[in-house]
């Protein structure tokens, strides 16, 4: 799968989902449409890959849509085929994927990364009604743990748990077939609490159906960066405050976090890899303004040298010439090959 180096020339004639595209200008062109692919409708990474789809389109004249799947564990093994041409991942997936740990039995070699497009908070939630406030006060309680969609959050699951000393032994584990059938489980009462990305459709939907609304649960008192890493590479912590857009946080709470990258598959051309790193990046502050997840990461901060999986050289590149790519990007690239 390649782009043609004449994206920026080709037309688009249609809507998102249902296309109609004029011929290209050059006769090289090999590549009609850009899928990117996503976590479920109604999660934050299906708004921000239709957000990144549509970018794409209206300044490069590309097709594109975002895809959604169960999970990002899910279609990591795509991107590696190349059988779609970008996805969103955390950093805890793609650690795994490019590192081949279970359940990935191949190294997706490779997959690139094109941007650091979001720092996702992450905590288990209850209803309000509950009383319960901190991890501690889930011992004894059924509590969703492993994710059929996405291994590695099951593996973060049981690293919040243990901040406050709980294990599987503690509490009822249940399984859900992703974030969102999780949230579906407390609102329908057959959990008492499930792990979420804050602020994302699905919660503040979730919220504003439960009678008291929900309430975010605050780690245990082991929760440390250090902690969080070796429990789950990739994870760290962060303090969130109460705001419209995270709702539940009852005051200053400390929950867990991780990055989300866009990433590409290696057959993408470094002369289309660095289309796509340049128009995301020219084109970031606007993306702030219609998308709040976007504002965790600034326009200067898109390339940071702690990715997972290589950056692709094609956004190397452009990073240069933007004057955002530094000697620790250097070594850390030199370490994942």
């Amino acid at each position: 799968m390649k782009i043609s180096k004449t994206v920026a020339t080709m037309m688009l004639a249609g809507a998102a989902g249902a296309f109609a595209l004029t011929a290209p200008t050059s006769a090289d062109a090999k590549l009609k449409r850009i899928t990117i692919g996503s976590n479920p409708a109604g999660t934050m990474y299906f708004v921000l890959a239709g957000a990144f789809s549509k970018l794409f389109q209206e300044k490069l004249g590309l097709r594109a849509n975002a895809q959604p799947h169960a999970g990002s564990s899910v279609y990591l093994p795509l991107l590696d085929k190349g059988e779609i041409t970008m996805g969103l991942n955390s950093s805890l997936d793609s650690a795994m994927a490019f590192n081949a740990r279970p359940p990935y039995a191949k190294a997706t070699k490779t997959v690139r990364t094109i941007a650091r497009v979001w720092t996702l908070p992450y905590a288990y939630f209850v209803r309000n009604s509950s009383g319960m406030k901190t991890i501690a006060d889930l011992r004894g309680k059924d509590v969703q743990v492993n994710i059929k969609s996405n291994v590695s959050l099951g593996q973060l699951n049981r690293t919040l748990l243990a901040t406050a000393g709980l294990t599987m032994k503690d509490v009822n584990a249940k399984e859900s077939g992703g974030i969102v059938q999780g949230i579906n489980m407390v609102v329908e009462g057959r959990v008492d609490a499930a792990v979420t990305a804050l602020g994302i459709p699905v919660l503040l939907k979730a919220h504003a159906g439960i009678p008291g609304g929900i309430r975010i649960l605050s780690l245990g008192p082991k929760a440390s960066d250090e902690f969080m890493h070796k429990g789950m590479e990739g994870a760290r912590t962060l303090t969130v405050k109460p705001s419209k857009r995270f709702v539940g946080v009852k005051g200053p709470t400390k929950i867990a976090a991780f990055e989300t990258y866009l990433n590409i598959s290696g057959n993408v051309s470094n002369e289309d890899a660095y289309i796509f790193a340049k128009t995301l990046h020219q084109n970031w502050k606007a993306l702030n303004k219609d998308y709040g997840a976007t504002r965790s990461v600034k326009v200067n901060a898109m390339a940071p040298p702690i990715n997972p999986i290589p950056y692709h050289a094609g956004a190397i590149k452009y990073y240069k010439e933007a004057g955002i790519w530094s000697a620790e990007n250097d070594k850390h690239q030199m370490m994942l090959k």
